[in-house]
Order: C-alpha cells, then sequence, then structure tokens
C-alpha cells in the first residue's frame, strides 16, 4: 500500500511539473511550431500600390512605434497570423509604418518623404493605428486606432478589410 501510494506521488509530481514546464515554455513552443513571419516596412508604397491595384486589394498601413507595447500586440497577435494564413495573401497588403524612424517613405505619388510627414498627411498622432488604403493611397474606412477590444479585434479588421475591397471593386466595375 505504501509502495502504491507513493508510486502516485512520484507520478503526480513528474506530470505536475511537465504542465509547469509547458506553461513556462508555451512561448518557446509556439516559436517552434509557428513559421516566422516579418511585416514588410512601408518604404516604396508607390510599388505597393501598383501592386494593389494589379490585384484589386487594399492596403493595410500598420502606424506604429517601436517600443509601444500595443503595437507589439497588434503586430504579433494579429497581424503575423495574417501573414501566415494564406488566405490572406491575395485579399491585402501589409506595410508597416514606424512613425519613430529616421526614415523617409516613397509615397503613393512617387514623391520621398520623411515618416513624421508622411504620418502627417494621414493624421496620424496615436499608435497602433491600422489605415486601410486603395492604390492611391486614398482612406477606404476609419482608422482602427489603439485596441479597444481585443475579442472582437480580429473579426473588426476583418470587416474593415472586406468592405475596403468591396469598395475597390466597385469602382473598377464602373
Amino acid at each position: 500500500m505504501f509502495f502504491n501510494s507513493t508510486r502516485k506521488l512520484k507520478l503526480s509530481v513528474l506530470l505536475l511539473g511537465l504542465g509547469l514546464s509547458l506553461l513556462v515554455n508555451n512561448s518557446v513552443f509556439a516559436e517552434e511550431v509557428l513559421p516566422p513571419v516579418t511585416i514588410k516596412d512601408g518604404v516604396n508604397l508607390a510599388a505597393d500600390g501598383v501592386e494593389a491595384s494589379e490585384k484589386q486589394i487594399p492596403i493595410l498601413m500598420f502606424f506604429s512605434m517601436k517600443h509601444c507595447p500595443f503595437c507589439r500586440e497588434v503586430e504579433e497577435d494579429f497581424l503575423k497570423p495574417m501573414l501566415r494564413n494564406s488566405e490572406y495573401d491575395n485579399k491585402i497588403i501589409i506595410r508597416k509604418v514606424r512613425i519613430d524612424s529616421n526614415g523617409d517613405v516613397v509615397d503613393f505619388a512617387g514623391k520621398v518623404q520623411d515618416v513624421e510627414d508622411f504620418s502627417d498627411s494621414y493624421n496620424v498622432s496615436m499608435v497602433p493605428n491600422l489605415m486601410l488604403v486603395d492604390s492611391q493611397g486614398n482612406a477606404l474606412s476609419a482608422p482602427i486606432i489603439g485596441i479597444a477590444n481585443p475579442h472582437y479585434y480580429s473579426s473588426e479588421l476583418d470587416i474593415a478589410i472586406d468592405n475596403s475591397t468591396q469598395k475597390i471593386r466597385a469602382l473598377v466595375k464602373r
């Protein structure tokens, strides 16, 4: 009887340890399973506009800052999974515009602007800020600023993408 309860105790401790190990290493496990993806920087939006026009799809501009935890959440939990999902390959072009960088952007008209001026032209004052635009850089919907409710964020984003795509394709039919 003592032998049986000692064995059960050891098995319980082992299983508890394994369970805790999985919880602690959950992020490591996820990184090993999911393929790495990177959101391309929006450095040549004129070229992206040509691609969007050919595919008749919107461009999602993701305005962010390097040390913004909410930007990181949007990128890791919502945008990168979209990049991993092949259903989005011909549905949306995603580009990141870091408003705290010192770089330049080729805008939709082919004009070189610094990132700050480019962001100002879209009235970006808060991040994360997701803006859906057509191939010319015209806004197709209201920007999605911040994360009002993470449980509905994916749905809100999908609805905005679908509505934007419908607007683009309706204009093309005319």
